[in-house]
């Protein structure tokens, strides 16, 4: 990926106008026969831009984002033992001992009960831990991802990044699994690609997962 990815991404100014943005289409699947993913594309030249492959056996655990020549661009991991969710995400192929680029947890359901709607928010660099004296996160992800209807805005209440149902036409919009994510200029399309993949697999989180938690603390001795 060379030097693509920003550690500290340009603040946007507020909303411009979609002729300034990067716009890519996201396909909830793989390329591949037989594995889940994602494929994005640029919709302007139709060229591959990330995919995603779940190799591995529980996709849960760690995903890989791959540029279009399939060289790693972000390796993203739950932590183990998080009831809220939390995911880290790391430059390349993760190695021992490397700190995370940013971190994105699950925000509690009592927090929308209570009339917070953000569903997820996101630390840049370092681990939570670093980020307890921290007030506020860089981010926060609000809306709804099972709609393909949410943003995610910066600490001044701009959106840097959107996420809405892809149009064909003025009368055609497609199902949940084609969907349109907007970039605001100067933010890296890797983190919101990472973003969307680890907000993916929050949304998708199961009852039963929440119950494996616990019964890890709880289970006979």
């Amino acid at each position: 990926m060379g030097g693509t990815v920003r550690i500290h991404p340009v603040q946007a100014r507020g909303s411009e106008s979609e002729e300034f943005c990067t716009a890519l289409t996201v396909w909830r699947k793989s390329l591949l026969f037989n594995c889940n993913g994602f494929t994005v594309f640029h919709p302007a030249t139709g060229r591959l831009a990330f995919r995603v492959e779940n190799y591995h056996s529980d996709p849960k655990k760690e995903l890989l984002l791959m540029d279009a020549a399939g060289n790693s661009v972000l390796t993203m991991t739950r932590k183990r033992l998080s009831l809220h969710n939390e995911w880290q995400a790391f430059l390349g192929d993760k190695s021992s001992g490397q700190k995370p680029l940013f971190t994105v947890i699950r925000r509690r359901r009592w927090c929308a009960l209570a009339g917070d709607s953000s569903v997820a928010e996101i630390f840049v660099e370092g681990s939570i831990k670093q980020k307890k004296m921290k007030r506020h996160p860089d981010y926060q992800i609000e809306g709804s991802y099972a709609n393909r209807s949410c943003a995610v805005y910066n600490t001044s209440r701009n959106i840097v990044v959107e996420m809405k149902r892809k149009q064909v036409s003025s009368e055609i919009t497609l199902g949940g699994d084609v969907f349109s994510v907007i970039v605001q200029p100067g933010f890296d399309q890797a983190f919101v690609m990472g973003f969307v993949v680890i907000l993916d697999q929050i949304a998708s989180s199961s009852p039963k997962q929440r119950r494996q938690f616990w019964g890890y603390f709880f289970k006979p001795r």
